[in-house]
């Protein structure tokens, strides 16, 4: 139901950004963003930023895939290939299809390329967004888990303000970002818990496979043929 929500208002910010690519919202918006003066909020921004770009996401990528593999944690592995994709499915819808349907420069640049919708937004709600998830969903030691949670949040709530205020979006597109992560999220969500369980299929043992002894889960033990 929240996904239908989301792609409601996406599809309808998208038609309105499409009839009028400058309104005035934006602009009142983005002045009162940078009219932000605290002590520490540019660097601050810069970087939540740097840690929500493309490069540093694809660095966490390679780091997380490889520690997996390393760890012969292949069905976890093979999810976190999943999700890359997905992403990379999303990435190019916004990229590309929707930068092409609303033309619109950046406020600071006025480059030729679309800033509809903010692919580092839409990027970083994401990537972070999901590890939040994770956090949720894998609590084996609470403590890290909160913290990791928090930190998470926090970046995806900090790094729309920072595209903003460093000049490189207006509002709408952040709010486009948002919006789009949000229904990856709602897709990504339940495809993961099946797949935990089921593994859809692809060969990985099934949670059945796992019987709980004094607290703790450990593989279950099949009968052996004796050898005569």
């Amino acid at each position: 139901m929240l996904s239908v929500v989301l792609a409601a208002l996406a599809v309808g910010l998208t038609a309105a950004i499409f009839a009028n690519p400058q309104p005035g919202q934006d602009l009142a918006v983005t002045n009162w963003v940078t009219g932000w003066d605290f002590p520490g909020l540019t660097a601050f921004f810069t970087m939540v930023s740097l840690i929500t770009s493309l490069e540093a996401g694809m660095v966490y990528g390679v780091v997380g895939l490889a520690g997996l593999l390393i760890a012969r944690m292949q069905r976890l592995a093979l999810a976190f290939v999943l999700v890359g994709l997905v992403v990379g499915v999303f990435a190019f819808l916004g990229d590309f299809a929707l930068s092409d349907l609303v033309e619109r420069s950046s406020p600071s640049t006025g480059s030729e390329v679309s800033s509809y919708p903010s692919g580092h937004v839409f990027g970083g709600t994401l990537l972070f967004g999901f590890l939040a998830f994770l956090a949720f969903e894998h609590r084996s030691r609470p403590k890290i888990s909160i913290v990791i949670a928090v930190l998470s949040i926090l970046l995806v709530i900090a790094v729309g303000p920072s595209r903003i205020y460093q000049g490189d979006h207006w509002p709408s597109d952040v709010a486009a970002g948002y919006l789009f992560a949000g229904i990856a999220l709602m897709i990504l969500f339940p495809l993961y818990r099946r797949y935990t369980v089921s593994g859809f299929g692809l060969g990985f043992f099934h949670h059945q496979h796992l019987q709980p002894v004094n607290g703790s889960i450990v593989k279950r033990s099949w009968p052996h043929k004796v050898a005569r």
